[in-house]
């Protein structure tokens, strides 16, 4: 695509069944400079945050998180802002499944009457059978031709 840079912005935010949140956001002007950030937080509130911008001037970023064991810093021109929180894992909540007691009343079953047993044997019919029809299918003939494009309108050659 050629052209000039056209104007635009977007952004998504979503938090999954665990508890853990993405997002981002970025905008562009037709001077092709951009803005934005995007974000990470997990369950446990650890969030990690990047801010930038990307124009005439170079990329330019700004990082900003709680997580445990960073400092603030400097380095290679972004500026890394630590604010750690000490984070202790929670223990997992055991799940105990409680055995269920299922009582079953004893009633003795007593049949009214017994079968009857007939004294003639089942006979069986033969099966008979009917003459197969072959089918046979005609062919057909079909001429493909390729299709060719011309100005977004089809044209069979």
């Amino acid at each position: 695509l050629e052209g000039p840079p056209q104007p635009y912005s977007f952004s998504y935010d979503n938090t999954d069944e665990f508890g853990t949140r993405i997002s981002q956001q970025e905008t562009g002007d037709e001077s092709n400079n951009k803005v934005g950030s995007y974000s990470y937080t997990d369950p446990n509130g650890v969030t990690r945050t990047v801010k930038y911008t990307a124009d005439a001037e170079g990329f330019h970023v700004v990082i900003e998180t709680n997580e445990p064991g960073t400092k603030s810093s400097n380095p290679a021109d972004a500026q890394y802002i630590a604010n750690p929180i000490e984070v202790a894992p929670a223990p997992a909540a055991a799940v105990v499944a409680k055995p269920v007691e299922v009582k079953v009343a004893s009633t003795p079953v007593v049949h009214a009457a017994p079968f009857t047993v007939h004294a003639a044997p089942v006979s069986y019919a033969t099966a008979q059978h009917v003459t197969p029809i072959t089918v046979a299918a005609q062919p057909i003939a079909l001429a493909h031709a390729p299709l060719t494009y011309t100005l977004g309108r089809a044209k069979s050659a």
